[in-house]
């Protein structure tokens, strides 16, 4: 499924189910679905904070809804923090599937990634 979402640009609010682009909370979603992984519903607030730029808004309710795993395992979430943007990203086959804001949407082996915190939804 997620395979064909690779190289997709990054774009508020749109599904990469219909391949112009992909939010990072809208394509972790569907990957955790699709795997029948438990996680809240996708608030259209959460979308609208992003928007808006309220990242430390979001870092506290992705915080408060999930729980630190110590180490990544398969569907596991982690959250990128920049200056300027924030952005959740999921442990899929081996490898870490995010939403890059220049490059679109990639897949990276978790081995090659630099340290996170990986957590899962309560």
């Amino acid at each position: 499924m997620w395979h064909r979402w690779i190289g997709l640009p990054h774009k508020f609010r749109a599904d990469p189910n219909d391949g112009q682009g992909a939010d990072c909370l809208i394509m972790t979603w569907h990957v955790l679905d699709a795997a029948g992984v438990p996680h809240p519903a996708l608030n259209d607030e959460w979308l609208s904070m992003a928007e808006r730029g309220d990242h430390e808004g979001l870092a506290l309710l992705y915080r408060e809804s999930t729980i630190d795993l110590g180490k990544p395992e398969e569907y596991a979430v982690t959250m990128f923090r920049a200056t300027d943007h924030i952005g959740i990203g999921v442990v899929v086959d081996g490898g870490l599937l995010h939403v890059n804001r220049r490059k679109g949407v990639q897949w990276i082996p978790v081995e090659r990634c630099k340290k996170m915190e990986y957590r899962r939804f309560e």
